[in-house]
């Protein structure tokens, strides 16, 4: 019975996914260019009322909220941004965690996502914030990524003081997923309407 039920939460998620995916690229570039930009000037002022200093941001690809303009803020204004790097060509499931300083000195790496040119890992235990993208959310902060885990990984290892913040369209939001023992949630959602608290219990 419990496999039945693991499958069918299987099930719905993977129809989220590809339901979600599917209206993310349907929106127009100049709607998804001027929504980014709402959210990354939400974002910076949120960031700046915290204090960030060290942030985790993940490079923009395909029909995700841009980040670039974003990243090329935090870096003019002095802040240490690091960017997740697939491990190999992805089968591990692992992440590593590069500085970036050069936008412009990128290359593409596992699954067509772009990384920086030359890796320079860092320790992450002075990080003030992980920016996460998301396929879909919901207002208990559960998401949906792309299936492989990558940031529920890393999310657990963090300490509970780092702020999660998930970035997505309105429109991505969805009334319910529902939630896989192993789901790490974000604290804030921005999108190009609002900004979501979610309560994480300890």
């Amino acid at each position: 019975m419990r496999a039945a039920i693991g499958e069918e939460i299987l099930e719905v998620r993977n129809a989220l996914r590809r339901d979600a995916l599917a209206r993310r690229d349907a929106l127009n570039e100049l709607f998804r260019r001027e929504a980014s930009a709402r959210i990354a000037t939400d974002l910076a002022r949120m960031l700046v009322s915290s204090n960030a200093r060290f942030v985790h941001c993940y490079i923009s690809f395909r029909s995700e909220v841009e980040t670039r303009p974003l990243i090329e803020d935090m870096l003019a204004r002095g802040l240490r941004v690091v960017v997740p790097v697939v491990n190999g060509d992805g089968s591990e499931n692992t992440l590593i965690h590069s500085e970036l300083r050069d936008l412009s000195k990128l290359r593409t790496g596992a699954f067509g996502l772009p990384e920086p040119e030359e890796r320079t890992e860092v320790d992450l235990e002075e990080l003030d914030a992980v920016i996460v993208p998301m396929v879909a959310f919901d207002r208990h902060g559960t998401r949906l990524g792309y299936g492989k885990g990558f940031y529920d990984r890393f999310l657990r290892q963090l300490p509970p003081e780092v702020q999660r913040i998930g970035l997505a369209f309105g429109m991505q939001e969805v009334s319910h997923i529902p939630a896989l023992p192993h789901d790490e949630r974000v604290s804030t959602i921005i999108t190009e309407n609002e900004q979501i608290t979610v309560i994480i219990p300890n």
